[in-house]
């Protein structure tokens, strides 16, 4: 596995960077992929390698402003990898950002908290 993963932003693509030296994962913008299968499954898998040997302390960053419900499926997957972390008894948490009075990303923060078995952060911007 490499030990970063950096993907620039788009119009329609977040941010994407991955730090498997430090543990730090940034996903940051706007995630409305034409193909949201070809956009995120690439970094599933860079995830799912990543899991097997984490870093000693694992810290997902969303700052995402909008995303679309085909990248909900795929964002909400690429959490829950982060599971296997904590299951395994690692160091892994979400901090989860989002503006002030943007209801929707705060929700959806929430409903992530919500049902994923990680720990959570949901900070204003």
């Amino acid at each position: 596995m490499a030990e970063s993963l950096k993907l620039e932003a788009t119009e329609d693509t977040p941010l994407i960077d991955f730090n498997a030296s430090t543990g730090v994962f940034q996903i940051t913008g706007r995630a409305l992929p034409e193909d949201a299968h070809e956009f995120f499954k690439p970094l599933e898998e860079w995830v799912q390698a990543y899991v097997e040997n984490p870093a000693e302390s694992t810290v997902v960053e969303m700052r995402i402003d909008y995303f679309n419900s085909a990248s909900t499926r795929y964002i909400f997957n690429l959490l829950m990898s982060f599971e296997d972390i904590v299951d395994n008894g690692g160091d892994a948490k979400v901090i989860w950002y989002y503006k002030e009075g943007d209801d929707m990303i705060e929700a959806k923060g929430e409903e992530f908290e919500s049902i994923l078995d990680i720990p959570f952060e949901m900070k204003t911007l």
